[in-house]
């Protein structure tokens, strides 16, 4: 019984260890699964002595963001969701000797296995530009989570823009909206203030902020090495790029250096575009040496050039885009697609107006503009009648007549009239058009009163900001009773606390009108914790309205 009991026992630790064995295996085998390292080109290793990750992905900017803004930006990305922590949201440490509760020394991993497999967060992005750079929050203690106390003298963050020139040539006019293209190629980084205190950023360093600001200027191309990070707190600001993806922190830098692998590959959007549908195509580049040309061969005998680009097809069937790019060293690289093209199931258009509403004084007038799309390959002439119940005032329509092709698009102006006896009252006006058997129409709801002036709202009404943190306000004003002039936006705090500042200012309406901007409030390392009353006032001439919202300050 014993004998046999030993026997067994040897045989369950052979088993046990033959697990142990293919499970370490297996833990440290790479991942056939979605992305690898293969997905791009890998760089020759870390720049800064303190940064231990060997194998840094070479990526552009459109390959971070996945060319989308918002946070559909972070959903879709390959390298969702970039740095974390077990303290909450990670951001700049390496600590080569005691670490704050919950990091593990040496730093921010350099890689994380997502659905897509193992993505790399430590990446090497080459051939861009910057935009100036701002030296701020300027400190004397570290951030709490890098464990506080003093630092030892006063040190602040080096916080800048940098940008894809194939993307976006022209910096200052990039980024408008959160549908402009040119967002894509533009991401936020970062020299952090507790990484120079740590002396990791030091004088002569591969991340010292003095020498990259005097060595480069806006127009040099740079190489970069950073941790891409997910900063949720600025997801909608237009000096964000309306995307919360950072460079945060840069840990390296260097005079741009020529990498002779180009690669090219393009997307396009609808995937299941139909007969006369505009088509965006959008190229993404590695390798070779900014910046890029892309030329476009469709499959239709049409071509293109530019990225991003637009081309509709005006057939059905399967068509071969083909992207073609060179860089400035005249490599070139040519990439292909199948592109489906189904045929609607018949021609028609659509109508629309903007703005759908008016508000208008007696004795004044004012417009919306009437939209007509082309709809399954409508072709042909649109008539356009406009009507209004009960009557009062006087609608034209300029032009009477709109003309489409396929897959395009018109417009026509509505004008509404009033007259100083014009009864004060609320009308609808209906715009129909007419093309053979087809019609349709859209309505414009009109407020005529007897003193023009402007409204002003917002929201939300209350926010909780963190400290060194940004929140925003939305705020709207309505030209009412055909109210037109511009509106002079200011902002005052109940006591000193967090800064303020307007995206927009001022704002100009037009009769019937809206208008937006954004208040950015934006809270200090040092603001007292807290709660505050911001007032808003827009003043035009006499007029003037206020609206309040409250921020708390945590």
């Amino acid at each position: 019984m014993i004998a046999k009991n030993r026997k067994t026992r040897i045989v369950i630790i052979l088993l046990a260890s033959m697990f142990f064995l293919s499970t370490l295996v297996s833990a440290n085998a790479p991942s056939s699964a979605g992305a690898n390292v293969s997905l791009f080109p890998v760089g020759s290793g870390s720049w800064n002595p303190n940064v231990s990750c060997s194998s840094p992905w070479i990526v552009r900017v459109t390959d971070i963001t996945d060319n989308m803004t918002g946070s559909s930006s972070l959903s879709n990305s390959i390298f969702n969701p970039g740095i974390t922590s077990p303290v909450g949201t990670a951001k700049r440490w390496l600590s080569p000797g005691n670490t704050p509760p919950g990091w593990i020394s040496p730093g921010p991993a350099c890689t994380i296995t997502n659905s897509h497999g193992t993505v790399a967060l430590f990446v090497e992005i080459d051939g861009v530009k910057r935009a100036s750079l701002v030296n701020e929050d300027c400190t004397g203690t570290y951030d709490a989570v890098n464990g506080g106390g003093s630092n030892g003298g006063s040190y602040c963050d080096s916080t800048f823009n940098f940008y894809d020139p194939a993307v976006l040539p022209n910096y200052s006019t990039s980024c408008t909206s959160t549908s402009d293209p040119t967002c894509y190629g533009r991401i936020h980084s970062e020299i952090d203030h507790d990484w120079k205190a740590a002396k990791y950023c030091g004088a002569s360093t591969t991340c010292d902020d003095a020498a990259l600001n005097s060595q480069t200027t806006t127009s040099s191309l740079i190489d970069f090495q950073g941790f891409i990070y997910w900063d949720p707190g600025n997801l909608n600001q237009a000096w964000h790029s309306f995307s919360g993806w950072e460079i945060h922190p840069l840990t390296g830098w260097r005079v741009h250096q020529s990498n002779p692998s180009l690669a090219a590959s393009f997307n396009f959007n609808p995937s299941s575009p139909s007969v006369g549908q505009a088509v965006t195509f959008t190229a993404a580049v590695s390798g070779g040496t900014s910046p890029y040309t892309f030329n476009w061969n469709f499959g239709d005998g049409a071509t293109g050039t530019g990225n991003p680009t637009t081309h509709s097809y005006s057939t059905s069937g399967t068509f071969n885009a083909q992207l073609t790019v060179q860089d400035s060293a005249s490599s070139t690289t040519t990439t292909s697609k199948s592109v489906s093209v189904t045929q609607p199931a018949s021609p028609d258009f659509s109508i629309s107006s903007s703005p759908s509403s008016l508000s208008l004084a007696q004795g004044s007038s004012s417009s919306s503009t009437i939209t007509l799309s082309s709809l399954g390959g409508f072709a042909g002439t649109i008539t356009l009648s406009p009507s209004v119940s009960p009557s009062g005032p006087t609608v034209t329509v300029n032009p009477t007549s709109v003309t489409l092709t396929a897959g395009s698009s018109g417009t026509s102006s509505l004008t509404v009239t009033t007259q100083p006896t014009t009864p004060i009252g609320s009308y609808t006006v209906t715009v129909s058009g007419t093309s053979n058997a087809i019609s349709h129409s859209t309505t414009v709801q009109v407020t005529v009163g007897s003193t023009s002036d402007f409204s002003i709202s917002g929201s939300p009404s209350s926010m909780t900001i963190p400290q060194r943190s940004t929140g925003t306000f939305s705020i709207v004003l309505t030209s009412v009773n055909g109210f037109s002039g511009t509106v002079s936006l200011s902002a005052s705090v109940s006591s000193s606390g967090p800064r303020t500042s307007f995206s927009l200012n001022p704002v100009n309406l037009t009769p019937g009108a809206s208008g937006s901007s954004t208040l950015n409030v934006r809270v200090f390392n040092k603001t007292q914790v807290g709660t505050y009353t911001i007032t808003v006032t827009g003043t035009n001439g006499s007029l003037s309205h206020s609206i309040t919202f409250t921020v708390t300050v945590t």
